[in-house]
C-alpha cells in the first residue's frame, strides 16, 4: 500500500518497483488531482473594456460581475464654438480670412468651418484665449485641405502643426502648449494659400491635461490622442454608458436586415431564410455589420440554391468577397469599422433561396446558431470628475444591484432659482443664489453659459465669471451687453434677474436695441435660436417662464462628502466561451416615448421629411430595440431614407401597427459630442473555472430572489401608498397635525401627490414651504393654484416644485389662514 497520496482526492501513488510506470502512473494521478483542485477553487479574471468595438476570448462561458465604471468630464476650453455649425461661426475673430459654415464635408453635426482666403497670405480665425503658467493644454482638431496651395494647420502664435495638404479625408491634427508665464494669446486655424482658395477645420477642441498626459504625448499615435480626447461641445461628462455583447452569430433574422427589398424581389419566408422569386425587378438584399478592424471572420450558409453572397463596403461598390456560390469563406476586415453582407439572385429568371446565414468570429466556420445579443444599460446615469481625474464618480455593483457613488453634482441654472441681485461695476452686474449648497467645495465649480462659452472661476472684478464660495454662495457675473442692463440701472429686481435666467433680454423700448438705463419704458425679448443676430419676441410684460429655443446656463460642482445611490439598469450579459465581440459606449437612449405618425400607408418614426412630428428626442445613430407596451415588436421595417438621423423605423398600416398601444424606443443618440464624453475604461471580473460560474450564478439567484421580493412588497406599498409628513419650513405649519396635516406620496404609476391644510409663515416670493426628497423630484418646474382662506374668503395661492424637489411660493395673498396641497399632483417625467 502507498503512503504517498494526491493533494485534493487522497488517491493512492503507484508504490512498486518498476521506476518508469511508476512516474507515468503517479503524473496521470496528480493531473486528474490538479484539474479537480482547479475546478473547485474560486478563480476570477478581471478584465477591462475601453469605448468601442472590442474581441475578447474567455475559456469558460460566464456572466459579467462586480462591473465597475469610473467617471470622466472634459471641458472643451472653446465651449461649443469648435463644432462650427451655423450659430457658432460669427463667434471667431478672422484676419484676412472668410468663414462660413459648409455642410456637403463634415465630421460630426451638420457642418464644418469652410475659411477661404480673402488675400494672397496666411490667413487665420482665432479665439481669443489666456495660457495659464504652469498648466498644460492640447489643442486638436479635424482639418481637410480644399484648395489652399500650402495648407492648412492649428495652433497659437508660438506653437503650431505642420501643414496638412490633403484635400480627400480629413486628418487629425495636435499641439500641445505649456508657458512659464501667463500668455495672453489665442487658439488659431490657418490656411494659407492665394486669394479665393479655402481649407475646413472641424471639432476644434482645447483640454486642460495634467502633466503626465502632456508628457506622454509624443509617444501617442494620431488615433490614440483621437480617442483619448474627443470632441464634445463645452462640458460634458459620461452620460448613459453601456455594454452590448454579440452572439457567436452576428447575423440577425431576415426580418431584422435594414436592406431587403420589397415583396415583389425578395421575401423572408422563414427567420433565416431568404426566398428571391423569379423575374423579380430586384436581385439583392444587405446587412450592414459594425466590425473590429483587422480582425478575422467566417461566414458560412446550410443552404445556397441559386444564389450568390459576398462581403463588401457599406455603399455596395467595393468587395471584400466577391460573389461566390461557395457555402463558406473567411476574410479580414482590414481598416473598415462596418461592412455589408450582401446576397444576390445568381439567375433572376429561376427561384433562389438561402439557409441559415452564420457571421462567426474567427477563422472557424461554426454551425448555426439563432443570433442572441446581450446588453447592460445605464439609462441617465451621469458620472462625472474632475480635470485631472483624481476625484470621481463611481458605478459599481454590489448584491446584485448598480450603485452610484457620488461626489460631483450637474443643474441647469435657470430662471426658478432664488437668484438675487449681489453687486454692479462698470460693464456689468453680478447675480447671486445666496446658501445655494453649503455641502459644496469651494471654487470647485465649472459653468457653461448659454452661448457655450465655459465661465473662468474667479473672485476679481472680470465679467463672465463665476464663484461658488465655501460658505456655499454661487456669483455669476454677468455683461451688461448679454443682459441689456444699462450702467446707470441701479434698480434690478430679483424677478428681472430670473427673467434673464430664463434667456430674456431686456431693453429701451423706445430706443431698441438699446439697454435700459433706468427710464423709459422696459421691454424684453429673446435672442434668435438659430443664430441670425438680434432679438425678437418684444414684450412690456416680465417674462417668467423660458425663452423659446433658450439654451439655460449648467453648472457642476463637487461635494465635500459623497452620497451612495442605487442607479436604474436593464439587461444583463453572458460572455459565451472562445472570441466575444463586445461594444462599449455612452449615450444609449433607454425606452424614449415614441410617437408614429402615419403617413402613406405607415406609421413613421424619426422621418424628418414626410413625418417629422414623429422625430424622438435625438438624431439616431442606430436603433436597438422598439417596444409596444413594454414588449419587444419585430414587426417595424428600418432604411434611412429621410432619416432624423442614420435611420427612421415605420411599421405598415396592414394591421402591424397597434394605435391602441403605447410604444417606446431604446436608440443610440448620434451626436455624442453634445450628451456625452467617452468611457476611459469599463472593468468587470469574468469567471476562470466552472467553480466560479457556479457560485456568480448561485449568488446572482439570491440576489434576485431578494430583488423580486422586494419588488413584491414596493409593489404591495404602491397599491396602498404609504403618505409621508414632510418638514415644513420658514415658519410653515399644519393646521391640524392630527387630521389634515401636509403630506406626500409617490404611487406605482410614478405620480407624487401631496395632501393637508397648512399655515402661512414667510410667505414673500421664492419662499421654500418644504423639500421632496429625490425620488419624488419632477424632471422640470411645474406651477400649481391651489385654494387657499384669506380675511374670511376663499380665493387661491400660486406655488412651484422645481427639480430640486422645493415647494416654493409664486404668490399667496395677504391674511391667508390656511393653504390646501390637495390639487397638487404631477408625474417624475
Amino acid at each position: 500500500m502507498s503512503s504517498e497520496k494526491t493533494k485534493r482526492l487522497g488517491m493512492n501513488k503507484w508504490a512498486g518497483s518498476d521506476q518508469v510506470l511508476r512516474a507515468e502512473f503517479n503524473e496521470n494521478f496528480d493531473k486528474i488531482d490538479t484539474y479537480i483542485d482547479d475546478s473547485l477553487a474560486v478563480k476570477t479574471t478581471s478584465v477591462q473594456l475601453k469605448q468601442g468595438m472590442q474581441v475578447i476570448d474567455v475559456n469558460q462561458s460566464s456572466p459579467l460581475n462586480n462591473v465597475t465604471i469610473q467617471g470622466r468630464t472634459l471641458v472643451n476650453l472653446l465651449g461649443r464654438t469648435g463644432g462650427f455649425e451655423a450659430s457658432d461661426i460669427i463667434r471667431w475673430e478672422k484676419g484676412s480670412a472668410m468663414l462660413t459654415s459648409d455642410t456637403s464635408t463634415f465630421v460630426s453635426g451638420k457642418s464644418s468651418g469652410k475659411v477661404t482666403t480673402t488675400a494672397s497670405a496666411v490667413c487665420h480665425i482665432a479665439r481669443r484665449h489666456v495660457y495659464k503658467a504652469g498648466k498644460y493644454y492640447i489643442l486638436i482638431a479635424e482639418t481637410k485641405n480644399g484648395t489652399a496651395e500650402t495648407g492648412v494647420r492649428i495652433g497659437n502664435n508660438d506653437f503650431f502643426s505642420a501643414w496638412n495638404t490633403d484635400a480627400t479625408k480629413w486628418t487629425t491634427q495636435f499641439v500641445k502648449i505649456n508657458y512659464e508665464k501667463d500668455r495672453d494669446d489665442y487658439i488659431v486655424f490657418n490656411c494659407s494659400g492665394a486669394a479665393g482658395q479655402a481649407g475646413y477645420v472641424d471639432n476644434y477642441r482645447v483640454y486642460e491635461i495634467t502633466r503626465a498626459e502632456y508628457e506622454a504625448i509624443d509617444r501617442m499615435t494620431l488615433d490614440q490622442v483621437s480617442a483619448k480626447w474627443p470632441y464634445v461641445d463645452d462640458i460634458k461628462s459620461v452620460y448613459s454608458p453601456y455594454i452590448i455583447k454579440y452572439g457567436e452569430n452576428l447575423l440577425p433574422p431576415f426580418t431584422e436586415w435594414t436592406r431587403v427589398t420589397a415583396a415583389s424581389k425578395a421575401t423572408s419566408t422563414d427567420p433565416y431564410r431568404i426566398t428571391f422569386f423569379a423575374n423579380g425587378d430586384g436581385d439583392f438584399a444587405a446587412y450592414n455589420f459594425h466590425c473590429v478592424p483587422n480582425t478575422a471572420y467566417t461566414l458560412k450558409v446550410d443552404s445556397l440554391d441559386n444564389m450568390y453572397h459576398g462581403i463588401s463596403k457599406i455603399n455596395w461598390s467595393e468587395a471584400i468577397v466577391s460573389y461566390t456560390t461557395e457555402t463558406s469563406f473567411t476574410f479580414n476586415s482590414g481598416n473598415n469599422r462596418e461592412l455589408s453582407y450582401v446576397v444576390k439572385a445568381k439567375d433572376k429568371s429561376k427561384i433562389g433561396s438561402l439557409i441559415n446565414p452564420t457571421l462567426c468570429l474567427g477563422e472557424e466556420a461554426k454551425s448555426f446558431k439563432l443570433c442572441n445579443d446581450d446588453y447592460l444599460f445605464f439609462p441617465n446615469v451621469n458620472l462625472a470628475s474632475t480635470v485631472d481625474g483624481m476625484v470621481y464618480d463611481t458605478l459599481f455593483q454590489r448584491d446584485g444591484k448598480y450603485w452610484k457613488q457620488t461626489w460631483f453634482k450637474s443643474m441647469n441654472l435657470t430662471g426658478d432659482l432664488n437668484w438675487i441681485r449681489n453687486g454692479s461695476w462698470t460693464g456689468f452686474k453680478e447675480a447671486a443664489i445666496l446658501n445655494f449648497d453649503t455641502g459644496a467645495v469651494g471654487n470647485s465649480e465649472k459653468v457653461v453659459k448659454f452661448d457655450g462659452k465655459i465661465l473662468q472661476t474667479s473672485i476679481d472684478t472680470n465679467n463672465d465669471t463665476s464663484n461658488l464660495q465655501t460658505t456655499g454662495h454661487l456669483l455669476i457675473r454677468i455683461p451688461n451687453a448679454d443682459s441689456g442692463w444699462g450702467d446707470a440701472f441701479t434698480n434690478l429686481s430679483n424677478d428681472e434677474i430670473k427673467a434673464y435666467f430664463y434667456g430674456w433680454v431686456m431693453y429701451d423700448a423706445n430706443n431698441y436695441p438699446q439697454p435700459y438705463n433706468g427710464s423709459g419704458t422696459k421691454e424684453w425679448g429673446y435672442r434668435d435660436p438659430y443664430g441670425a443676430g438680434g432679438l425678437t419676441g418684444g414684450t412690456t410684460t416680465m417674462p417668467s417662464t423660458p425663452a423659446p429655443g433658450f439654451t439655460p446656463y449648467k453648472l457642476q460642482y463637487q461635494m465635500a462628502k459623497p452620497t451612495v445611490e442605487e442607479v436604474a439598469s436593464e439587461g444583463g450579459i453572458t460572455l459565451h466561451k472562445g472570441p466575444n465581440r463586445i461594444e462599449v459606449g455612452t449615450g444609449i437612449i433607454v425606452r424614449e416615448r415614441a410617437n408614429p405618425v402615419l403617413y402613406l400607408s405607415a406609421y413613421r418614426i424619426s422621418d424628418n421629411v414626410s413625418a417629422p412630428s414623429g422625430n424622438l428626442k435625438y438624431r439616431n445613430s442606430r436603433f436597438i430595440e422598439i417596444y409596444r407596451n413594454g414588449k419587444v415588436d419585430k414587426q417595424y421595417k428600418i432604411d434611412s431614407l429621410d432619416a432624423y438621423g442614420k435611420y427612421r423605423a415605420y411599421f405598415l398600416a396592414d394591421g402591424s401597427y397597434d394605435p391602441a398601444a403605447a410604444y417606446t424606443v431604446t436608440y443610440l443618440a448620434l451626436d455624442q459630442y453634445a450628451l456625452s464624453c467617452n468611457v476611459q475604461s469599463i472593468q468587470f471580473d469574468r469567471a476562470a473555472n466552472m467553480k466560479s460560474v457556479v457560485d456568480t450564478l448561485a449568488a446572482g439567484q439570491s440576489d434576485m430572489a431578494a430583488r423580486v421580493g422586494a419588488l413584491e412588497i414596493t409593489r404591495a406599498q404602491r397599491t396602498q401608498p404609504q403618505w409621508i409628513k414632510p418638514t415644513l419650513l420658514n415658519g410653515w405649519t399644519n393646521t391640524d397635525p392630527n387630521d389634515a396635516s401636509a403630506g406626500y406620496c409617490l404611487d406605482e404609476f410614478s405620480i407624487v401627490r401631496l395632501q393637508g391644510l397648512i399655515k402661512p409663515g414667510v410667505a414673500a416670493q421664492g419662499t421654500v414651504i418644504l423639500q421632496l426628497p429625490a425620488s419624488c423630484r419632477p424632471s422640470h418646474i411645474r406651477r400649481f393654484t391651489v385654494p387657499a382662506l384669506g380675511d374670511g374668503v376663499f380665493s387661491f395661492a400660486d406655488l412651484f416644485v422645481n427639480a430640486r424637489g422645493e415647494l416654493r411660493i409664486d404668490a399667496v395673498p395677504n391674511g391667508v389662514a390656511w393653504v390646501s396641497l390637495d390639487t397638487i399632483t404631477f408625474s417624475l417625467f
